[in-house]
């Protein structure tokens, strides 16, 4: 059989990605090759379930001796080689007819799609070459960031009707393998430190850590070192360049690079995109305006170019809505926030945005029927994040209305029950409140939030004996245990007017309670609430006895009035507005 494929790949402790990645490939290869460097999981159980090539080697720290071991061991016409982090994004046979395309390439660069968040579809796209003929002169090197050299680059094509698409990393998992990195990164630097593909790779690292300045020598030699023979790299490294000048809030440099980047490279919608922002961040708001509708024009660049998902589209609309509200043009901000929410209506930032903008125009009513009608409440994340808004700006029974539309989704998950509680609560309708809250299990993220409003609302209602059984429980876990206290004074001191200082002095979690209490706001305030009380007792008995509390406590006000103050100047255009 002529063109075979084998999948190749090393594997370590990846029992919880190995089966979705080789289920996704399976059907388009004709071999696949497993080598563990190690695993203590079921990883190789795993395996076994695709395919009986599995092999092992001992770890010594280099990446492109374990793939060329496993390269040595496949039988295919081409190699493909993926991560177990990774997944095959492509049709049915489509691979097969890539490879037989033409006898007069060897190496294929395929579009790697990283995930930068979930929740809003963001993510960042690269060509890396993973498809390649089986020859001797094809293997990888490199200990770190290993790569497959093609000396002739006629004999390299792109593809884009394949992709490769990296799971979503956590935070923890992601600064781990990036201070793994870095120590074998260091240790090549030294030995090659004129090694300018190295030092774009460190610059990379240093910068995901945070770390701007240890991130810029290595991001500029590796720019300013590099030609367009190595565009792969050095258009990457113009982009992190330019990203990393701005988490430095050297705007000024940035503008000047993006200036004479965009000569050279005028297709590269990034450039105009990062142009924009330091436009933005200059206060340049018309001139930012040409740079983010420059980006638009350009949308997705040619696939050579590094490129980050959403820069020629919802990012520079989200951009140019904020640069034509601050210089006053309501209409084409409105319009840009909701080009925005329509190019990708999982990135719902400018949904914050649009809902002030409709806030300053109209009444909370209003505001909630205009989004009614543009059906930006069908969308559960959008919801989520109006609902919030209106709960901020003190409307609880306009944030409850934004989930109810929605309540009957699919996708109701534990923030949308625990938001549903939250906003029934705070608007009085507690018995509602308590049955969204009591669905939320004991895995969730949400748990104990949910039972912190749960004794909130049942201290309103006078229900103090539930009140004290649920913060009993409360008190098992150390991390509730300290509200619990509180919560269990104030039922005391609401039952028998006990003094509440006397037996709590958790002023953070008080005034934590305090500000729960404020976000009440009933339609119709029920005279046997326990609301007054509540407040009375948390300021005058615990925040004012308590070393320190009156000060806390004025810190606090003084917090409210400013932040009522920014909505009036927001509200009635003048930022001199007094309360």
């Amino acid at each position: 059989m002529k063109d075979t494929v084998t999948l190749v790949m090393i594997v370590k402790n990846e029992s919880a990605n190995l089966g979705t990645c080789l289920a996704s490939v399976e059907e388009q290869v004709d071999e696949i090759i497993i080598v563990d460097t190690g695993s203590t999981d079921n990883t190789l159980e795993i395996a076994g379930k695709y395919t009986d090539k599995i092999f092992t080697y001992p770890w010594d720290g280099n990446f492109s001796a374990a793939r060329n071991y496993a390269i040595g061991k496949a039988k295919g016409d081409w190699l493909l080689s993926l991560d177990a982090d990774e997944v095959l994004l492509s049709k049915p046979g489509q691979l097969k007819k890539l490879v037989s395309k033409s006898k007069k390439i060897d190496a294929y660069m395929l579009p790697l799609l990283y995930p930068i968040s979930e929740k809003t579809g963001e993510y960042n796209q690269f060509l890396i070459l993973r498809l390649f003929r089986n020859k001797k002169e094809y293997r990888f090197e490199g200990a770190i960031h290993e790569q497959v050299i093609v000396h002739h680059h006629e004999v390299v094509d792109i593809a884009t009707e394949l992709m490769i698409q990296h799971n979503t990393v956590s935070p923890q998992e992601r600064n781990h393998k990036r201070g793994r990195n870095l120590v074998a990164l260091k240790k090549a630097y030294w030995v090659a430190p004129q090694n300018y593909f190295l030092q774009y790779y460190l610059g990379i690292e240093w910068l995901g850590l945070a770390k701007p300045k240890l991130a810029l020598p290595f991001l500029q030699n590796a720019y300013h070192h590099l030609t367009d023979d190595h565009l792969l790299f050095r258009a990457p490294a113009l982009r992190y360049l330019l990203i990393c000048l701005h988490h430095l809030d050297r705007f000024d440099e940035m503008i000047c690079l993006s200036l004479e980047a965009a000569l050279r490279y005028p297709e590269y919608t990034d450039i105009y995109y990062l142009g924009g922002i330091a436009l933005e961040e200059k206060k340049e708001y018309r001139i930012a305006i040409k740079w983010f509708d420059q980006a638009r024009q350009c949308r997705i660049p040619p696939a050579i170019y590094s490129h980050m998902n959403g820069t020629g589209s919802y990012l520079a609309l989200y951009h140019m809505g904020f640069c034509y509200e601050k210089l006053g043009l309501t209409d084409p901000a409105k319009d840009c926030y909701e080009q925005a929410l329509q190019e990708n209506e999982r990135y719902h930032y400018p949904a914050g945005n649009l809902f002030l903008l409709l806030l300053k125009e109209g009444s909370p009513r209003s505001t909630l029927a205009y989004l009614q009608e543009k059906a930006y409440l069908n969308n559960p994340r959008l919801a989520l994040t109006i609902a919030n808004l209106f709960f901020m700006a003190g409307y609880p029974s306009l944030a409850a209305a934004c989930l109810v539309e929605c309540s009957t989704t699919s996708e109701k998950d534990d923030e949308f029950l625990f938001q549903l509680g939250l906003y029934h609560i705070y608007s009085g309708r507690f018995p509602g409140g308590l049955q969204y809250l009591k669905q939320i299990t004991k895995e969730s993220d949400f748990f104990t939030t949910a039972q912190t409003h749960q004794a909130m609302a049942l201290l309103l209602m006078g229900r103090f004996k539930t009140c004290r059984s649920l913060c009993l429980q409360m008190w098992k876990n150390k991390s509730t245990r300290s509200t619990a206290k509180v919560i269990l004074s104030l039922t005391r001191s609401l039952q028998k007017g006990l003094d509440l200082a006397a037996t709590c002095n958790e002023m953070a979690t008080s005034l934590n309670l305090l500000n729960f209490c404020y976000h009440y706001l009933p339609d119709h305030l029920d005279q046997k609430s326990y609301y007054s009380q509540l407040i009375n007792i948390l300021e005058s008995c615990l925040l004012r006895t308590t070393p320190g509390g009156n000060q806390v406590l004025v810190d606090y006000y003084h917090d409210k009035v400013n932040n009522l103050r920014e909505l009036f100047a927001y509200k009635f255009g003048n930022g001199d507005s007094k309360v």
